[in-house]
């Protein structure tokens, strides 16, 4: 599908409130989103209406199964909540209470609703661990295995360590060979999704909390990952990934040819927390760049099941021509989050930490996210939208540089990334010591003369 066939629907109504039914009997007015006042840079933003399935979720026959899927999905969403406020609500309205308490039990009631977790598919709703699918396992070297920091050290490559003057902790500098790598990764990743079909568009990094959040990521709280601007710049956070920002693009439109396939490059910025001693290093870091897949499907299971499996093949085709060791797992519904209904991670072996570590993800979001950002096609039906990883640029590197280094602590060069590095090369190396970047802390402007260093 093209880009430029792309329908915009018409504005909703001014009006705050909307009345969205609720079953054969029940209505409910569901408010009509706003944003800060803030004119700059994020000025005023009306999002449409949160049209959920009311009629599956709050039918009483399907009580028990969603409690079950809320549990296993360790969502914090109540069920049992939800149907005493619908049922209050639909006391009050017999009751002809005033119009103030009913929208007040009525935004009760959504806050609640936003809450339940996408149902889980049933080929994994009784999974209690991760299923492996598949797994191709590495083949050690008869060298020694040297960790990437040992092999960056080696290459003159990057900085990982000391940077709290710079940017603070888990960040990173790449010079040298290996930010050459990372974009010749950015390159390679892209002609790879364009000769699937999928078009290019360039998104941006910063978004209304409201469109992260609809998509399905938290951003309130202590545990949030999501950056968050001050609030005298307006409703805005830094976006932890293009899924974001694309599903922005889309909200409000109606896409008259399916599937549509879209990728993007885009900057990812997360405040990750976790203190794992595989953490360290590149592996788990607050910005990176990745490139990202998305689609978009008609509102079937099998379509967008189709399509989860679509984008699950390009990710072991591309792992595949790189000559890596990885496995997929189909993830239980502890470990997919609020919007999927099935996800596919896929793990390299990093031999240098001698664990699996997550490269990749697919997930299949059914209408979770198009329901909360108003995407339907033709005929007004709300579409499923589907996402993966095609290249999470630092992980990649990672796992590259440990599962093909050589002897002296080079690395070998895939044959796909090759042509989008100068020189062509079969292998990495680094530079001699004298000649690589080096980083230094200048704290004032006498700093070269009370180190003795001479200007260049």
């Amino acid at each position: 599908m093209s880009l430029q066939v792309i329908k915009t629907l018409n504005r909703p109504s001014q009006s705050l409130c909307r009345i969205m039914k609720m079953s054969h009997r029940n209505i409910i007015k569901l408010p009509l989103r706003q944003s800060s006042n803030s004119r700059y840079p994020s000025p005023k933003l009306e999002l449409p209406p949160i049209v959920l399935n009311t009629e599956f979720l709050l039918n009483p026959d399907n009580k028990e199964a969603i409690r079950n899927n809320i549990k296993a999905r360790l969502s914090d969403a109540d069920i049992d909540k939800i149907h005493e406020l619908a049922a209050a609500g639909n006391q009050q309205e017999q009751l002809a209470a005033a119009e103030c308490q009913q929208a007040d039990q009525q935004e009760q009631l959504l806050a609640e609703l936003v809450k339940c977790p996408n149902m889980s598919h049933p080929k994994v709703a009784n999974l209690s661990e991760p299923a492996i699918v598949f797994q191709r396992d590495f083949v050690p070297p008869d060298h020694k295995i040297r960790s990437f920091e040992e092999i960056a050290r080696i290459l003159g490559g990057a900085k990982f360590n000391n940077l709290k003057p710079f940017t603070g902790e888990r960040s990173y500098y790449l010079t040298g060979v290996l930010a050459e790598l990372e974009q010749a990764l950015i390159q390679w990743a892209v002609s790879q999704l364009e000769e699937k079909g999928f078009q290019l568009i360039s998104v941006p990094d910063i978004l209304h909390s409201d469109i992260i959040r609809r998509c399905g990521m938290n951003v309130d709280g202590e545990r949030t990952q999501v950056y968050r601007l001050d609030p005298r710049f307006g409703d805005a956070a830094l976006s932890g990934t293009a899924e974001m920002a694309i599903g922005g693009f889309l909200m409000g439109k109606q896409l008259t040819d399916l599937p549509l396939k879209i990728c993007a490059v885009s900057r990812c910025y997360r405040a990750e927390a976790a203190q794992n001693v595989q953490d360290k290093g590149l592996y788990r870091v607050h910005q990176f760049y990745k490139v990202e897949m998305f689609m978009v499907t008609e509102g079937k299971t099998e379509a967008s099941q189709e399509a989860l499996h679509e984008i699950l093949a390009i990710e072991q085709q591309m792992f595949d021509s790189l000559g890596l060791a990885y496995k997929v797992l189909d993830m239980s519904p502890d470990e997919l989050g609020d919007p999927a209904a099935r996800k596919y991670d896929v793990e390299a072996w990093m031999p240098g930490r001698n664990f699996w570590g997550e490269i990749s993800s697919c997930s299949d979001c059914t209408d979770f996210q198009a329901r909360r950002l108003n995407i339907t096609d033709s005929n007004g039906r709300f579409c499923h939208t589907v996402n993966g990883t095609a290249c999470a640029v630092p992980r990649m590197i990672l796992a590259l540089c440990e599962q093909h280094q050589t002897l002296n602590g080079s690395v070998a060069v895939p044959a796909p990334l090759r042509k989008f590095l100068r020189g062509n090369p079969d292998v990495l190396a680094g530079k001699p010591k004298k000649q690589r970047a080096t980083l230094m802390y200048v704290n004032s402007a006498n700093y070269f003369d009370n180190q003795n260093v001479a200007r260049e």
